[in-house]
């Protein structure tokens, strides 16, 4: 199948306020969309298939097909024939499941030891605009077990990842409203592009979400901040967004609390269907001990989380 040419609607190289600096342009030509084959995959798809034929992009359908541990006195010849038969029966499933999407599209399918490094080093080798893949529960074992390759993904791999988790108010495809977290930091900037071209794709509007931390509440360190909190004017975030998002519906919200707490919350109270957001990485001994904000957020949120490096 030949790859349509869809452009979204708008401008997609934002221009930057004035004192600001100038972010990346970006375009989604490359969707990559790994399944592990469940059900929250199958509703994953859905977002993936979406994003890529509104925008044109070609879509990789991955799967990696883990391997067991060798089932003793079976011949290396039997081992082959069944790892054979494993891996059609893979590709017949996500062969059928490709072939609804209206744009050009692969399927992949690698067998590993270790499913969260072959699908890590594939990203890594094929650099996607975007990743669009399930993450699973919020709590306890199956979240550790479930929902770890996700997280290994946003953390590892270095590229925007779609992270979907059907949202609680039960609103489908397309995105109508969409949360844009931003502690007006540089790096917060790094969401912008990719939030404003769903915006505008979508004719979505964008919530510009600031939080303050409250005076004497812990940091992420566990130590208590003793400074005065400072309150900005919703005007200044709005400022701070500058020209990434001209022409769109911008409403700016300033909380006081916690960062990831707060941002959940607001993603519940005022229905967002998805959260675009930065992340820090895990550069400090802080993150390594609890954990970055947006692995927080991504635990915890009740709609999709996009994670932009």
């Amino acid at each position: 199948m030949s790859q349509l040419t869809v452009h979204p609607r708008g401008d997609v190289h934002p221009r930057p306020a004035p004192g600001a600096a100038a972010t990346t342009p970006v375009a989604l030509r490359e969707v990559l969309f790994p399944s592990d084959l469940s059900e929250a995959s199958d509703g994953a798809f859905g977002h993936a298939r979406f994003i890529a034929e509104t925008f044109g992009a070609h879509v990789t359908v991955y799967h990696a097909l883990e391997v067991p541990g060798t089932q003793p006195g079976l011949p290396p010849e039997a081992r082959r024939e069944a790892w054979g038969r494993a891996q059609e029966a893979v590709r017949e499933f996500l062969s059928r499941r490709a072939e609804q999407l209206a744009v050009d599209h692969e399927v992949a399918i690698e067998r590993t030891m270790s499913v969260h490094r072959a699908l890590v080093t594939f990203v890594q080798d094929r650099r996607p605009d975007l990743v669009v893949m399930a993450t699973h529960g919020r709590e306890g074992l199956s979240h550790m077990v479930l929902g770890s390759v996700t997280e290994e993904v946003v953390r590892e791999a270095r590229r925007p990842v779609l992270c979907v988790r059907e949202p609680e108010h039960g609103v489908a495809l397309p995105y109508r409203r969409v949360l844009v977290p931003t502690d007006l930091s540089a790096s917060s900037r790094h969401a912008f592009p990719m939030a404003a071209l769903l915006a505008r794709a979508f004719g979505a509007e964008v919530l510009a979400l600031h939080v303050v931390r409250r005076p004497g509440l812990a940091s992420l360190s566990g130590v208590p901040e003793l400074v005065e909190a400072t309150m900005p004017e919703e005007a200044a975030v709005r400022s701070f967004l500058g020209q990434d998002f001209d022409s769109l519906r911008l409403t700016p919200i300033v909380k006081v609390g916690s960062a990831w707490e707060v941002i959940v919350e607001t993603a519940r109270t005022e229905r967002a269907d998805v959260i675009v957001m930065s992340t820090h990485g895990r550069d400090s001994v802080a993150d390594r001990l609890l954990g970055s904000h947006a692995e927080r957020v991504l635990r915890h949120s009740p709609c999709p989380v996009l994670v932009n490096w």
